[in-house]
């Protein structure tokens, strides 16, 4: 049976902003207007190919010590909290330059999630909006999708809908076992709620960015080569959470004047934490 709220007990306004920006420093007028009209942007240069290396040596060895703590290549989720290089990448400011252009100049960021598809495995992410995943409200946070690894058609792209951002919140299932969905919610009926699917193909070390009702996707990675990237969560200061006044979280650029969010101390170093 379809669901069409997945948050019953916080009222949420699950709608799309667009972005209004007469003067944008680092998208051109055309990348906000695809934004607006299209749900995201995709691909955007950051790193260089010598810095896209070094991300993923950090990736790798991260990797490495979560596997030696009994977790898998989903763990690492929102361990930007106890990880100096997520915490660094989170406020990486090339990044922030492009989100600021989309959200102002007041960024918090509360979510951080490497998405790694080992070789050959068979885990997909099945069609979902990412707001139906979060209590937040109003509907305004930007996934920044980082390229750890080159992502190309055979390794699981993320693949989008284009324009199904306008319809609100989207009606889902709960995933079945059978999906093998690394998330819990799945859109069945996809190509009805927008245009033909784009995959999000980019070279290590660039940058897609789309808005938190854009449905979207992956299929498994069937290729010999692994598929990683860590989507870094922004949004303006007036989202808000079902705490009443002071939600942790970073901001990640410059203030929040109501107060509402108060940062968490900044990590000294990487720590695994223990596993749930």
């Amino acid at each position: 049976m379809p669901i069409t709220d997945a948050l019953p007990d916080m009222p949420r306004v699950l709608e799309f902003f667009p972005a209004t920006n007469d003067a944008p420093q680092k998208l051109t007028r055309a990348q906000i207007r695809q934004f607006n009209t299209q749900g995201y942007i995709c691909p955007l240069d950051v790193f260089t190919p010598a810095q896209a290396a070094a991300n993923r040596r950090y990736f790798d060895a991260l990797m490495a010590a979560a596997k030696a703590h009994g977790h898998n290549s989903y763990s690492i989720n929102g361990w930007h909290r106890h990880c100096r290089g997520i915490y660094d990448l989170l406020h990486e400011p090339r990044i922030l330059d492009y989100v600021q252009d989309l959200l102002g100049p007041n960024l918090v960021s509360v979510m951080t999630h490497y998405f790694c598809k080992e070789p050959g495995e068979q885990k997909q992410v099945s069609w979902h909006q990412d707001a139906s995943y979060w209590p937040l409200t109003p509907s305004k946070v930007v996934t920044a999708w980082l390229a750890i690894d080159d992502v190309d058609e055979e390794n699981g792209p993320m693949t989008a809908i284009p324009g199904s951002h306008l319809h609100g919140q989207i009606p889902f299932e709960h995933s079945t076992a059978a999906e093998q969905n690394v998330l819990g919610q799945s859109v069945h009926d996809p190509l009805r709620w927008g245009g033909e699917p784009v995959a999000f193909t980019m070279r290590a070390g660039q940058l897609s960015l789309h808005t938190d009702l854009l449905l979207h996707g992956s299929a498994p990675n069937r290729s010999t080569r692994r598929r990683c990237g860590l989507t870094l969560r922004y949004m303006p200061p007036e989202v808000r959470t079902r705490q009443e006044q002071g939600a942790n979280g970073y901001i990640c650029r410059g203030s929040d004047p109501s107060g509402y969010w108060i940062n968490l101390p900044v990590p000294a170093s990487d720590t695994v934490p223990p596993k749930a």
